[in-house]
């Protein structure tokens, strides 16, 4: 038996464009060619490297940026941050497009009081859903922090709809009932600010608009009865 404690966090703008998901039959071919990231998120002045996967070997890639003032890439494939914003980042390989959806926060402001909170959070394990309009509950994330401040789990994609799984390291920062987790995962490093509802940090808030939309996604700490 499960029982859960709730804490609050407006952190996956993807989950309002959910609708359905389509099942196919598994059929043996051969698989499609893909980026490594179908989307990412960086804080200004990071880094993410894309790759083909399942293309031809030695085929040429083409990169380009539909917002050069928001995330820039070179013909390497490395994507820089450059100022907060969405930008989609293309490769052309043999005359197939293949993209990445970028999006860019702003660097989060130092606080020289803030406390470090990492070990608070330390293993613990949540499931966050998200009350979307039109579609009911959806279980849109999932996370456990370790002893050692290493962070796994899954999180909806904004493309593919689906969970995708990641695994990386956190630090959580504490300033006034502001607190900010910063997550580094796959090259990605993003950071989420919440605002501190309960001390014992049980409960946590933050909302986010999306379109016409305000979301809550509620992330709840999941717990073995003893």
């Amino acid at each position: 038996m499960k029982n859960y404690k709730r804490i609050t966090c407006g952190c996956l703008s993807a989950a309002v464009m959910f609708t359905a998901l389509a099942v196919t039959p598994v059929t043996a071919q051969a698989a499609a060619m893909k980026l490594n990231k179908s989307s990412a998120t960086l804080t200004v002045g990071k880094k993410l490297t894309l790759k083909v996967q399942n293309g031809k070997k030695g085929a040429k890639v083409k990169w380009s940026t539909s917002q050069k003032s928001v995330a820039t890439v070179t013909q390497k494939g490395v994507v820089t941050a450059k100022a907060e914003g969405k930008a989609t980042i293309k490769a052309v390989v043999n005359k197939v497009t293949l993209k990445c959806n970028v999006t860019v926060n702003d660097k989060v402001v130092k606080d020289e009081n803030a406390t470090d909170i990492t070990a608070a959070l330390a293993g613990k394990t949540y499931k966050g859903t998200a009350e979307i309009p039109g579609v009911g509950n959806m279980n849109v994330m999932n996370l456990t922090f370790g002893e050692d401040g290493a962070v796994s789990g899954s999180m909806l994609s904004e493309t593919t709809f689906q969970l995708e799984e990641f695994a990386g390291t956190y630090k959580a920062m504490l300033s006034g009932k502001k607190v900010n987790i910063t997550v580094t995962a796959d090259g990605e490093t993003f950071t989420y600010g919440l605002t501190v509802e309960k001390e014992d940090y049980s409960r946590l808030s933050a909302k986010q608009k999306v379109g016409a939309l305000e979301i809550t996604v509620v992330i709840e700490e999941v717990k073995e009865e003893q």
